[in-house]
């Protein structure tokens, strides 16, 4: 018989619970930070790319000149490996989770009792240690004292997934339940609100439905820099500037995440689809649309030669 106390007194007597500093300093030991990784990519992207005025990067990308620098790039591209995220070895992977083993206890312990008892404790428990695991492996810290609050809101998010599943709900749905007491807050939540969901504990029926994806909760943001706003103070890029705000706020975004405050290309596709929702192909289309109406541009066209 499962036995969460017996498990936990355990781990006390024979043990060892990490501090945040003790869990920074190893995986600073093997370079599985994130800063580690953001210079990497730094410093990999300042030799792979050509070094381009802004101006002369946009004017190129308008009027389709870009595909000498594609080239140009793609050769630098082949000199250098992209760097990789480095994970920590399975010794300290190990380490870790034992160190944080805390995490788990307290946690199962909470989520059992929030649900009065209807998820069977062990398997609370089987989903917490899974996200402690899963946690440790592909995480790279952010040097702050945050990692047992990271651990948390993996553990929340896995029971958010599981019992949407059991729930045969959607993870909106039923993290709606659990964070906002069962409203989906809308613009019209005022004046007309809705019916609160809750949870049936109803698991006889067979058909499983797939809960809906989301985005990764406590990803280091580093979206929300404004990349064209210091970009040049030349008469191109202040007439760039104005015709861009003239856009709709969606085409807004994905320019300024396209193009970096250097001319040099931003975010890729994926980065951007990751932050803003979008499919690559719609980011795609987006860029297009916008630079072939800047190629029409009387303001634009005089800077062509």
């Amino acid at each position: 018989m499962f036995d969460l106390e017996i498990i936990e007194n355990d781990w006390k007597v024979n043990s060892f619970k990490l501090s945040e500093n003790q869990i920074i300093e190893i995986y600073q030991s093997e370079g599985a930070t994130f800063n580690r990784y953001f210079n990497d990519i730094k410093e990999y992207n300042e030799n792979t790319h050509v070094n381009m005025t802004a101006e002369a990067r946009l004017l190129a990308a308008i009027f389709g000149k870009d595909q000498k620098i594609k080239t140009e790039e793609q050769s630098l591209r082949e000199k250098y490996e992209e760097p990789k995220k480095i994970r920590l070895s399975e010794k300290n992977q190990k380490r870790v989770v034992e160190g944080c083993l805390d995490v788990v206890f307290d946690d199962t312990k909470y989520w059992y009792y929030y649900f009065d008892g209807n998820i069977e404790m062990e398997k609370i428990y089987d989903i917490c240690l899974d996200s402690l695991i899963n946690s440790v492996k592909y995480c790279l810290h952010n040097e702050k004292q945050t990692f047992r609050n990271f651990i948390s809101k993996s553990i929340e998010r896995n029971i958010i997934k599981y019992i949407a599943k059991i729930e045969h709900i959607s993870y909106r749905d039923a993290w709606c339940i659990i964070n906002n007491n069962g409203f989906r807050f809308t613009d019209d939540f005022i004046f007309d609100k809705p019916e609160r969901l809750k949870f049936n504990f109803d698991y006889d029926r067979e058909t499983v439905e797939k809960p809906s994806k989301i985005y990764s909760y406590l990803r280091k943001e580093k979206y929300d820099i404004d990349y064209i706003k210091n970009v040049s103070s030349n008469e191109f890029m202040q007439e760039y500037n104005d015709i861009l705000g003239s856009f709709d706020d969606l085409t807004i975004s994905v320019m300024r995440l396209i193009f970096d405050s250097e001319g040099n290309l931003g975010l890729t596709y994926k980065e951007i689809s990751d932050y803003l929702g979008l499919t690559s192909n719609k980011i795609s289309t987006i860029k297009k649309k916008t630079l072939k109406k800047l190629s029409t541009d009387e303001r634009i066209i005089k800077y062509r030669l």
